[in-house]
């Protein structure tokens, strides 16, 4: 019984450091298409964020595998309204996407298929968008009857140079006083 709330200690204290840190939204999601009709779905997953106001950068990057289970075929495709599979958003605002408008991708019967990930690497942070708050990847997708996709997704905010820089020196000052004392 203590054990099990050591492990709750520990995790609230794990979300406190994760809060407190450069926000990471990642995951790995399955979700299968029972009905005899397609299907499009929405799904949003957030994390909070804390940065400064300046500097900041943004990574992202996201990959499909895509199953048959009925044998005739798997679609994967972005939504009725042309929107992007992956949206990252800052405070629910879309600050990047990736397979946007038009995006499809297809298997043949009984079979299975991976896609080539896409990513972005070091976009900065769009002005205006506070880099507080909450960071989400938001993915909107239809998906064939009676079919199974299985989505792996990150997306991340990286405090800019000065940031780590001013992170950087008070490491040092705290580690000069603690060799003192």
């Amino acid at each position: 019984m203590v054990s099990i709330h050591w492990s709750i200690a520990c995790v609230a204290v794990l979300g406190t450091g994760y809060s407190a840190s450069a926000g990471v939204v990642s995951g790995s999601q399955t979700f299968y298409n029972m009905s005899s009709s397609s299907r499009t779905y929405t799904y949003y997953q957030y994390a909070p964020v804390s940065g400064d106001s300046g500097g900041n950068v943004m990574n992202g990057s996201v990959t499909t595998t895509l199953t048959d289970l009925n044998g005739n075929g798997a679609t994967l495709s972005t939504d009725p309204a042309g929107d992007a599979i992956y949206t990252a958003t800052i405070n629910n605002v879309a600050v990047q996407t990736l397979w946007n408008s038009q995006f499809g991708f297809t298997v043949g019967q009984f079979l299975s298929g991976a896609t080539v990930p896409a990513s972005f690497a070091n976009v900065p942070l769009p002005s205006g968008v506070p880099a507080d708050g909450n960071a989400g990847v938001v993915l909107r997708f239809t998906l064939s009857a009676g079919d199974a996709v299985s989505f792996a997704y990150t997306f991340n905010v990286v405090p800019g140079p000065g940031a780590l820089a001013l992170l950087a020196c008070a490491g040092c000052a705290t580690n000069g006083r603690r060799r003192k004392g």
